[in-house]
């Protein structure tokens, strides 16, 4: 007791400090070392694993658009909530420098982390040859911007991580050491139980409140596929405004996690949030017919023709209303309000009104050159289609140099403002206006 006097306040919170910093931080083990990489964990792509002493050697030496290696953590999601960052150490084997995101996923319309803040600034890792780097996501990042009101994933439903390799025509050969959580990790905000969640796609016949995954009629025998989304409340007989998406570019850099396939798009679902809508989430399609296209844009007149069966489907089988179809797309799909959505008559009449970062029927800048995969070629020939279709962008405020598709999936303003310019569109078509 003297002691603690002679201490007095300032010696006890010194003391309390030291004992903190004595206090083991807690860690989690999740692959490699004495856990090792069991096969059932591991979906890889475009290469190929195999453990060897507690460490998983990934080798590419085929050309493939995509290569990457996904780490599945066990019963639909883990919770790492308490720890701060996940940890993993990477050896390039081979001969040449390795091009790479890393990720920390959670699904259900969560964007993702990444390395970044704190990562290479240019957008991606890069690893030399012979080089091993500790890397460190923290699961409890967000973005940047003034609104956003959640982290970018939800630290206690982990579902996996993610290692995409860029450069797919090169080999590689790339060492993954051990991977654990780390670090305390921060309190749980209120405002993750508001945040939209989007469904899991399913198989099967469209149901109230289902995502499935869609074959039309003499398209069964390819791989394109779209995604329907029947509102909660629909019913058989109802009339129910459309909104449809078409999803962005293979692309994976900062913030950005995009795979550039239909199933994956987020900003129709944060829109509609379940209810009162119809929502399709069509695909670009290849230019051989036989698959979704994951880059680019394809064959723009395959997509189209896609587009419009998809659609008529929707109007007489699911009571689409044909007085009130939206548009909105991400990145790839921004572009395509112009290049796909206006490509020829038939499909430019469908519209009611565009939700795009860039207005599809406002005059090209030559100062662009020809645009990115030459979209700026005939752009204002398009233009000229979209007639008296209305168009509404709110800068959804995610801050800079953020390029992710989840700005409708919580109630920001700019999502409060989309939403109240998308219902007065409904009704103003739907008394005739």
């Amino acid at each position: 007791m003297n002691r603690l006097r002679q201490l007095g306040c300032f010696g006890l919170a010194a003391l309390a400090g030291a004992l903190s910093a004595a206090a083991p931080q807690p860690e989690r083990l999740l692959w490699g070392g004495t856990a090792g990489f069991p096969a059932a964990t591991l979906v890889a792509e475009g290469v190929s694993a195999q453990e060897d002493g507690g460490h998983l050697v990934l080798e590419a030496t085929t050309p493939t658009l995509h290569r990457g290696v996904k780490f599945v953590l066990p019963d639909g999601g883990t919770d790492l909530a308490r720890f701060r960052h996940v940890e993993a150490e990477l050896t390039n084997r081979g001969p040449q420098p390795v091009v790479f995101t890393f990720w920390a996923m959670s699904g259900q319309g969560w964007g993702g982390v990444s390395t970044f803040p704190g990562g290479d600034p240019s957008g991606r890792e890069t690893l030399a040859s012979g080089e091993t780097r500790r890397l460190r996501l923290d699961l409890h990042a967000r973005y940047s911007g003034p609104d956003v009101l959640t982290p970018a994933i939800d630290a206690a439903e982990v579902r996996w991580l993610e290692l995409v390799f860029e450069h797919g025509a090169k080999p590689l050969t790339v060492e993954v050491g051990e991977i654990r959580a780390v670090g305390e990790g921060l309190p749980r905000s209120a405002s993750m139980e508001q945040r939209y969640r989007v469904p899991e796609v399913e198989r099967g016949e469209p149901a109230p409140g289902r995502r499935v995954e869609r074959a039309l009629p003499g398209w069964s025998a390819t791989q394109v596929r779209h995604v329907l989304t029947l509102p909660r409340e629909w019913q058989p007989g109802g009339r129910y405004p459309v909104i449809v998406e078409f999803t962005g570019n293979r692309f994976y850099h900062k913030f950005c996690y995009s795979t550039g396939r239909t199933a994956d798009g987020k900003l129709a679902a944060g829109l509609a949030r379940g209810e009162k809508f119809i929502v399709l989430n069509l695909p670009f399609v290849s230019e051989d017919g036989q698959r979704e296209q994951i880059d680019g844009f394809g064959d723009v007149a395959r997509g189209v023709d896609y587009a419009l069966a998809a659609l008529e489907e929707v109007f007489v089988r699911f009571g689409g209303d044909r007085r009130a179809v939206f548009f909105t797309g991400f990145s790839r799909g921004d572009y395509a309000a112009n290049r796909l959505a206006l490509h020829d008559d038939r499909i430019a009449a469908v519209w009611r009104g565009f939700l795009t970062t860039r207005h599809p029927g406002a005059a090209w800048d030559p100062k662009a050159g020809d645009g990115w995969r030459k979209v700026g070629l005939g752009w204002n020939e398009r233009a000229a289609r979209m007639g008296g279709a209305g168009w509404f962008y709110e800068p959804a405020g995610l801050g800079a140099e953020v390029h992710a598709d989840v700005e409708f999936l919580e109630d920001r303003p700019s999502t409060v403002a989309t939403r109240r310019w998308l219902y007065a569109q409904v009704t103003a078509a739907r008394v005739g206006r």
